[in-house]
């Protein structure tokens, strides 16, 4: 179970990146990073990987410590089955959910960089991807793993911000992130549904 966790987080922290309601900010952020200088640049970059690890790791680690028993095979194909539908839907209708803006309930916060507000945000179209590696991580009922999967998710959420921040962002690579926005529900909906149809096989 612990691998499956570390798996699941990798994939779905590297697809949230790329889902469309987070792409925009994040290829913003690297645009204004890659003007400023290098030292301004990585203190921003290490401001956001860190202040995201930070909150992902929490929220697994409190999914973990809570603990869930079990879930039935059923339950995961209906929950995945959802999901997946819930993102499809998203490329045609426009669903009012709020981004969780978790640095204000910091004090002063108005007054945090741009790096600290960006990590300690989870954007709408990520909440059920961090969903699901949370009841993974519920399921493992270990801590210990839990905080491995907030560190994975993390640090793959944030490689291509890291990558774009570093690197010319010309048009060929502009149009590459366009069309990645836009695959990318499908993308996510072909994982989920396909995760569903496996468990209906095997009955895991």
């Amino acid at each position: 179970m612990s691998m499956i966790l570390l798996i699941t987080a990798a994939v779905l922290g590297f697809l949230s990146f790329f889902e469309p309601c987070t792409i925009a900010t994040h290829t913003l952020f690297a645009v204004r990073a890659s003007h400023d200088s290098v030292k301004q640049r990585w203190l921003a970059l290490v401001q956001l990987t860190l202040s995201r690890a930070l909150l992902l790791v929490v929220v697994f680690s409190a999914a973990a410590a809570i603990g869930l028993a079990e879930i039935s095979a059923n339950t995961a194909m209906l929950m995945l089955s959802v999901i997946g539908l819930i993102y499809l839907i998203t490329r045609k209708i426009y669903l009012p959910v709020p981004h969780l803006e978790f640095y204000r309930l910091l004090p002063r916060h108005d007054d945090l960089s741009q790096g600290f507000k960006l990590g300690l945000t989870l954007p709408a179209c990520t909440l059920p991807l961090v969903l699901i590696v949370g009841i993974l991580s519920a399921l493992t009922q270990r801590p210990d793993a839990a905080v491995l999967a907030g560190l994975v998710f993390a640090v793959m959420f944030t490689l291509p911000t890291l990558w774009d921040s570093t690197h010319e962002l010309d048009a060929a690579h502009r149009a590459f992130l366009s069309k990645a926005a836009n695959l990318s529900p499908y993308v996510t909906t072909l994982l989920l549904w396909g995760s569903a149809f496996l468990i209906w096989k095997t009955g895991v």
